[in-house]
């Protein structure tokens, strides 16, 4: 599918601090859904291409428990959907379509595991959610490392789940999935983006989903989410502010709006979700790769592909607004 030519400045805009880059086509269009793996994920290092390394470990902070504190559910199991008799219709899962598999992850559950070490289609993939910034993302390890299993530090940097593997104890980041610390440091994961939905929209789309099951090994109240409320919008998800410093703010939109932070080309994009849902579909330059962000109807959620020869799933994630802006300070924002 070709990529469309951009139009003249207009309301749509892409900015890049409070400078207008160029103007943005906003299009419609549809495509079918092919999660996998990115190949190239060049574009995932370059937060720290800059030398921010540094900065990252020195901001780098205790998140209360211990490590492996917040544990890791490394033995998922998993049940049908005609089975699920611990979702609510709006309740929050992170979908997922890989290898020929559909799986679905409760919110409710990984707020209180945060890593699911999983396989996936035969291939490793590692589920993670930080509760803190709302970001949900799936790796596949390195370009030569694709058995990967992964624990919490319980550090936080940039108020962000800091995970380490366990083959090197090397400590990544997860929304910027590049090692800043021990024998992989600088390492950039694969990643594989999640659908976030809710229970209700999931099991109708996909009703041969396997789903996350409360079988996890640990002890937990997975009736409470000790954050707030994704359903009644309360509490943490919503407040403004966060709970542990970040090393860059900006006050274009609000804290725990969410934006779709894309990443291609060694640079960056976050489009507003909202801005998606109103247009259903937007285009953009990304340092030089045409993408498109898409809003699905029936899953109440938007994704985000690549245009070139056919429609390739982009290097993107639902995140929080100060989040994104905290690992991407120099990131372009549609606006």
């Amino acid at each position: 599918m070709e990529g469309s030519a951009r139009s003249a400045p207009g309301r749509r805009q892409v900015l890049k601090g409070a400078g207008v880059l160029g103007g943005l086509a906003v299009l419609g269009g549809t495509g079918g859904l092919v999660w996998r793996a990115r190949q190239d994920t060049a574009g995932s290092a370059s937060a720290s291409a800059n030398g921010e390394f540094d900065d990252l470990v020195e901001a780098t902070t205790s998140g209360g428990p211990g490590k492996d504190g917040i544990p890791s559910i490394d033995d998922p199991r998993f049940v049908t959907v005609d089975e699920v008799d611990y979702l609510d219709d709006d309740d929050v899962v992170f979908g997922l379509r890989y290898g020929g598999e559909v799986r679905a992850y409760p919110q409710p559950v990984l707020v209180w595991h945060e890593i699911v070490n999983d396989r996936v289609g035969g291939d490793r993939l590692v589920v993670t959610y930080c509760p803190l910034t709302g970001t949900t993302i799936g790796f596949t390890g390195t370009g030569d490392r694709d058995d990967m299993t992964f624990g919490t530090t319980g550090k936080l940097v940039n108020s962000n789940l800091l995970m380490y593997d366990r083959e090197t104890d090397s400590e990544w980041p997860q929304v910027l999935g590049t090692a800043i610390t021990g024998p992989l440091m600088g390492e950039v994961l694969r990643t594989v983006p999640l659908v976030w939905t809710t229970w209700r929209a999931w099991r109708e789309a996909h009703p041969d989903s396997a789903v996350l099951s409360l079988d996890t090994g640990a002890a937990r109240d997975y009736t409470r989410d000790p954050y707030g409320s994704y359903p009644n919008r309360s509490g943490y998800y919503v407040d403004e502010g966060t709970l542990f410093p970040v090393l860059h703010t900006d006050d274009r939109f609000g804290d725990k709006e969410v934006v779709l932070g894309v990443r291609a080309g060694g640079e960056q994009l976050a489009i507003p979700k909202e801005l998606v849902r109103q247009d259903r579909s937007v285009e953009a330059d990304v340092g030089g790769v045409a993408i498109r962000a898409e809003w699905d109807e029936g899953l109440a959620t938007a994704r985000v592909w690549e245009l070139g020869n056919g429609l390739e799933t982009a290097d993107f994630m639902d995140a929080m607004w100060f989040a994104w802006f905290a690992f991407y300070p120099d990131t372009e924002v549609m606006r």
